[in-house]
């Protein structure tokens, strides 16, 4: 009897190491990725599927959008380069930590001279000239197009997508969780200012003052508890918006880009004009001295650094210690 019980236990045990060994071989994975095929494939904005072999290792950005997420996303050694963008303090959230990747791109440059990198996924914005891309695709380059952001959906939706593409989806829900704290931040301080109660701007520039419904600056404004006065017009597509307009909107404020690149002018020479355009006098922005130059690298930016920009601008109109 003693014998018979312990025979159907070595018998179990048998059948038990057997389904081991050809559920998961000789310490392989059950589901390895046969030889041949791609780790993972992704579709691009342009629609074009590219497929990944493995998590890239050698990758290069375009934008200076994708150089400060990419800093945040992976280790500094997976990137071969960045943008010279990325060295500008006025225009630039990751100038130090760039400093761990020593090549740069300038946007725009010759396909041939990327081909040198050897990359292993080039990231390059939609906006990026049609002919680069197919140029760089047709020198079989690891091109994948991003869809460029307008607003801070677009930009979550950003990381998640660059996440999925470098393999760390789950460093990009961290970049995620960490805007979602600083808003909830800038909420909790500023608590539920009444609309009737929100300060009224206009973004200006040497060239006047721009509105798009979808630009950043109205989520900018959106989360700072401050309205843009240029949403009152209602318009449905990007225009540059008359003088008289301005002078008939009479914002509270208005703000300023704190960087200029070669064909704008300084803010202090714009806050200047501003102040002394007799056309503006009766302007409360003006009368007040409510003319703010916010930092650029916050404000034109289209990475998780933007969050940031609701910060310096409810401290600017609200003159909280935020």
């Amino acid at each position: 009897m003693f014998f018979k019980s312990n025979r159907k236990g070595f018998l179990l045990l048998a059948m038990l190491l057997c389904f081991c060994i050809l559920c998961f071989g000789c310490g392989k994975p059950r589901f390895a990725k046969p030889a041949g095929q791609p780790l993972y494939t992704l579709t691009d904005a342009t629609g074009t599927a590219v497929a990944f072999m493995h998590k890239p290792q050698r990758i290069v950005s375009l934008s200076i959008s994708t150089d400060e997420i990419l800093l945040d996303l992976v280790a500094a050694k997976r990137i071969v380069a960045l943008t010279t963008y990325v060295d500008d303090v006025g225009i630039s959230n990751a100038v130090v930590k760039a400093k761990a990747v020593q090549g740069r791109v300038q946007p725009g440059s010759n396909p041939e001279g990327i081909l040198a990198l050897k990359a292993d996924v080039i990231l390059l914005p939609d906006f990026t000239n049609a002919d680069t891309i197919q140029s760089l695709r047709e020198l079989q380059q690891p091109v994948y197009v991003y869809k460029t952001p307008y607003d801070v959906a677009d930009v979550r939706a950003c990381i998640k997508e660059l996440g999925q593409v470098v393999g760390e989806e789950q460093a990009a829900q961290h970049i995620l969780a960490k805007m979602d704290a600083r808003l909830n931040e800038l909420q909790q301080k500023l608590g539920n200012i009444p609309s009737a109660k929100q300060k009224r701007v206009i973004f200006m520039s040497d060239k006047g003052a721009y509105y798009s419904p979808k630009h950043s600056f109205n989520d900018i404004c959106r989360f700072a508890q401050v309205q843009n006065a240029l949403a009152e017009l209602h318009f449905d597509k990007p225009v540059t918006v008359a003088q008289e307009t301005i002078v008939r909107l009479n914002p509270d404020a208005f703000i300023l880009s704190g960087w200029v690149d070669s064909t704008d002018q300084e803010p202090d020479a714009l806050a200047h004009n501003l102040r002394h355009d007799a056309a503006y006098a009766s302007v409360r922005a003006v009368q007040d001295q409510a003319i703010y130059p916010l930092s650029a690298k916050h404000l034109l930016c289209l990475s998780q650094y933007i969050v940031e920009a609701s910060f310096d601008l409810a401290r600017a109109v609200y003159g909280q210690d935020l």
